[in-house]
């Protein structure tokens, strides 16, 4: 008897560890049917054309970019220079100052904001 309950529970345990991550890969909308691209064509109202998508004019996103980017790196080039205004004032070698730092992550940060704006 305790053979029994011993295969019993031998063949029975990847079942339970298995079982319940089967139940949850599959969502409501999948056990109702309304998932994916049908869901959506039961949501539109019979009757109704299609809008098209808006279009997406790039060469007009390019040269917003190009506009943003020239206006930080005007603002870069004024944060370098009042960086470089503020080393030459503080002893650095001794001692780093709060806003000599806070000024160098300004910086930083800009940089990295003009990068991401170039490669698009």
């Amino acid at each position: 008897m305790i053979e029994d309950r011993r295969n019993f529970l031998a063949r029975m345990a990847p079942l339970a560890i298995v079982a319940p991550f089967g139940f949850l890969s599959t969502t409501r909308a999948e056990q109702d049917g309304t998932a994916g691209p049908e869901r959506h064509r039961q949501s539109q109202q019979p009757g109704l054309p299609e809008e098209p998508l808006p279009q997406i004019d790039s060469k007009e996103i390019l040269k917003h970019n190009q506009q943003q980017i020239q206006d930080d790196i005007k603002k870069l080039y004024a944060l370098a220079g009042e960086l470089k205004a503020e080393i030459e004032k503080t002893d650095s070698a001794n001692v780093l100052s709060l806003p000599l730092i806070r000024k160098a992550k300004e910086i930083e940060d800009l940089a990295k904001q003009i990068r991401n704006l170039a490669t698009g």
